[in-house]
């Protein structure tokens, strides 16, 4: 006969095997995944060419703010304990640029946020716009200083605060009509495109400078009317993370400084800034944190970028396309050793699904890709590499849409004696995540490189 205390071992050991299951670790090239996902990219860019070509490239753009007049908590660390704002440091938006080459129309449209949340109603706000939700490429600044409330499941409420649909709500509406009054707001442009070396100010927080490499370059896309209103779209790959869990009034942290330093100038009327490659990358300045923190590496990277705007060229456009791309991946799941996961139901209810796309953007000779994670500066430069025809650019944002964790280097995967929480706790896909989200990006160059 069981005693209690046989029933108690027998409980546990069916907790344990419902909860955990071995780590697959099939090789990439040879999981359905891989295959589906490469021939979604394929189907994708049927008749590609004759549909991103058009007339002269037109160009609005349009901010709303994101601060809303309820109590909302903020998003970013989850040592705030979902604490509700206090204040304002400097304030957040949703800015979008909108284009139009008379047969397609995209938006470029970048959040204040700590990501853009998974559960926005894409369709909802793209209705009535005459433009298409696939169109509507999205990014975030990725402050860690921004509201909260919009993130879904046990894990988001932990980093977000307690969830609230008024939150959700409120920046459907907002970022609508930024994209709104962007349409209304059209004139033919010229368009340039730069990278700008800016190595001061980044460093590689998952391993360091002198086993790993950082991305160093901002990424500027210089946009000016005919009407000589001048507006600009720039990425970096640093972290926005220089206020701390003890920051309780609301800030775009440098992203913000740099933009509103870049208006404050005669070169530049309206300025974006979208999350590059942030994974596995930190922001790199003498001040430990917070103001002088955000005002040091915002003075620099400003610095190096209104004079890096300054000579870059530009030109009439006529390429104009965008879209996203489902994607496929490995079961979800939390890591707990190099052998064992935690079991995908589990996951699911700890954190919830999100869907799963890369996006892209053509502009001219520009392609604009945004990754739904936060994608490892490390990655970058091997991918850029692979670029044959060298008068398409690239530039790779974070933060689509959808969320599915980090995707770092590979050679990291199983290393223990590093940060790990990049590469165990929030690596939420298995293994081979960076070959994977690589190659993806790199055959959507290779069809690019060809129109």
């Amino acid at each position: 006969m069981f005693n209690k205390y046989s029933v108690s071992i027998l409980s546990i050991i069916f907790l344990i095997l419902i909860s955990i299951k071995p780590l697959d670790r099939t090789p990439l090239e040879e999981t359905d995944y891989y295959k589906t996902t490469i021939s979604n990219i394929e189907k994708s860019y049927k008749n590609y060419e004759e549909n991103i070509n058009g007339d002269t490239i037109k160009v609005g753009w349009a901010k709303e703010n994101l601060v809303p007049t309820f109590s909302t908590p903020m998003a970013g660390y989850g040592a705030r304990k979902g604490a509700d704002y206090e204040g304002i440091n400097d304030s957040i938006w949703v800015r979008s640029v909108v284009f139009d080459n008379g047969i397609n129309k995209s938006a470029y449209v970048s959040m204040d946020l700590l990501i853009v949340p998974p559960n926005l109603d894409k369709e909802k706000i793209a209705e009535g716009l005459g433009i298409s939700s696939e169109n509507i490429f999205f990014t975030a600044s990725h402050t860690h200083s921004s509201i909260g409330g919009y993130l879904e499941g046990l894990a988001g409420n932990l980093f977000g605060g307690e969830y609230n649909n008024k939150v959700i709500e409120f920046i459907t509406k907002k970022t609508k009509s930024s994209i709104k009054n962007a349409m209304d707001d059209l004139k033919k442009a010229k368009i340039g495109f730069g990278s700008i070396y800016a190595s001061d100010y980044i460093t590689n927080r998952l391993v360091g400078d002198s086993l790993g490499t950082y991305d160093p370059f901002l990424r500027v896309i210089k946009i000016n009317r005919d009407d000589e209103k001048n507006a600009t779209i720039f990425s970096y790959s640093a972290h926005a993370t220089c206020y701390g869990h003890n920051q309780k009034n609301i800030s775009g942290d440098y992203p913000g400084k740099v933009i509103s330093l870049l208006e404050e100038t005669q070169d530049i009327d309206f300025a974006v800034y979208g999350a590059g490659a942030v994974g596995s990358m930190s922001p790199r300045t003498r001040a430990k944190k917070g103001e002088r923190k955000v005002n040091e590496i915002a003075s620099g990277l400003f610095e190096h970028l209104i004079q890096g705007y300054r000579s870059i060229g530009v030109k009439y456009e006529t390429k104009l396309g965008s879209e996203r791309i489902d994607i496929e991946l490995r079961e979800q799941s939390f890591k707990i050793n190099s052998q064992i996961i935690v079991r995908p139901w589990l996951f699911k209810f700890l954190v919830g699904d999100t869907p799963k796309y890369l996006s892209f953007l053509r502009l001219g000779d520009l392609l604009v890709v945004g990754t739904p994670c936060d994608f490892s500066g490390e990655l970058v430069e091997p991918i850029e590499k692979s670029i044959s025809n060298k008068s398409l650019n690239l530039m790779i944002n974070s933060f689509n849409g959808g969320y599915i964790g980090y995707v770092t280097d590979d050679k990291w995967y199983d290393m223990e004696d590093i940060n790990t929480y990049e590469t165990y706790t929030m690596n939420w896909h298995g293994p081979y995540n960076g070959k994977y989200f690589s190659n993806l990006i790199k055959k959507i160059i290779q069809i690019n490189e060809k129109n």
